[in-house]
């Protein structure tokens, strides 16, 4: 994403930008109305726009996650988040926030969703049922943000791997949910991802560290690691590579977890809800591979 994004007519809907850089409106259609054509298009115009938003769309689950099987050839099962499985929908992970004086985010901070996982989720739908006036999202594009390092930036990066452990999401931002901690340490993730890939459909490098689950550079000691991931994470707070989208009850955001990240703003909502629900694709043929600056 690193041309400056245009309005696209596609056979089933169109795609309005939002910023020159990433996020796209859809217009024109449901994403239920969608056959196998519009969902080959819809799959393209995610890789070129990073982020798809649509209005009133208010999907059921089902088409969820035929949505999202557009994209992985697996839904993601999550290890300790609340999900619909007690309604017959393991896969539909619920988001849900109630503002209390003990509350505390888990979104609040830029990532890629589970990248302790060797197979990270290629792709995300949120959905929101009731989200508060300022309890927005924000995306950054990677592939921006890898375009504005420079170039001694990049040789580095691009020769790093980072450490991601699931456990380290609580610990590296002191959650600490004793009930949550129990259940990662029962199933607990590492993988170990290149800090630049080479998107797996576009073919672009993008910046791969996030600070949900990252642990630690690979081979580096902490006083030496610790800066690195300071300095891949400021990427995604530059303002010209966001996009930050104010929810309204039945909106559809879609996003490339590869490509970009996302960051959950906590607003001050006082006692009110927030509440979305979530389904994501993974693929065990698609992981996240090195970019070389060679190429």
């Amino acid at each position: 994403m690193t041309g400056r994004l245009e309005t696209r007519d596609y056979a089933q809907f169109r795609v309005v930008p939002r910023t020159p850089v990433i996020g796209g409106w859809i217009e024109g259609c449901n994403l239920a109305e969608l056959d196998d054509a519009g969902l080959a298009d819809l799959r393209e115009a995610l890789w070129t726009y990073g982020v798809l938003f649509g209005r009133n769309q208010n999907l059921p689950f089902d088409v969820m996650k035929r949505v999202a099987l557009a994209f992985g050839d697996q839904l993601e099962k999550h290890t300790f988040a609340p999900t619909k499985a007690d309604e017959g929908h393991p896969e539909v992970v619920v988001i849900q926030r109630l503002q209390t004086e003990n509350a505390r985010s888990t979104t609040d901070l830029w990532h890629h969703d589970v990248t302790a996982r060797k197979h990270p989720n290629i792709m995300s739908i949120l959905q929101a049922e009731q989200v508060p006036f300022g309890a927005d999202t924000m995306w950054a594009s990677m592939s921006a943000a890898y375009q504005r390092l420079p170039d001694a930036l990049k040789t580095l990066f691009s020769g790093i791997e980072v450490e991601h452990d699931s456990l380290y999401l609580m610990l590296r931002h002191d959650f600490g949910d004793p009930a949550i901690i129990e259940r990662i340490m029962g199933s607990r993730e590492h993988a170990v991802h290149p800090a630049v890939i080479r998107h797996h459909a576009t073919g672009k490098p993008c910046l791969f560290v996030g600070n949900a689950y990252v642990q630690r550079v690979k081979g580096y000691d902490t006083e030496l690691s610790e800066p690195l991931i300071k300095l891949a994470n400021e990427m995604s707070k530059i303002p010209e590579i966001q996009v930050r989208h104010q929810w309204e009850p039945g909106d559809v955001a879609l996003w490339d977890n590869f490509g970009t990240t996302h960051y959950g703003v906590s607003a001050d909502i006082g006692t009110q809800l927030r509440r979305l629900h979530r389904v994501a694709s993974w693929s065990d043929k698609v992981a996240p591979t090195a970019w070389s600056v060679a190429a």
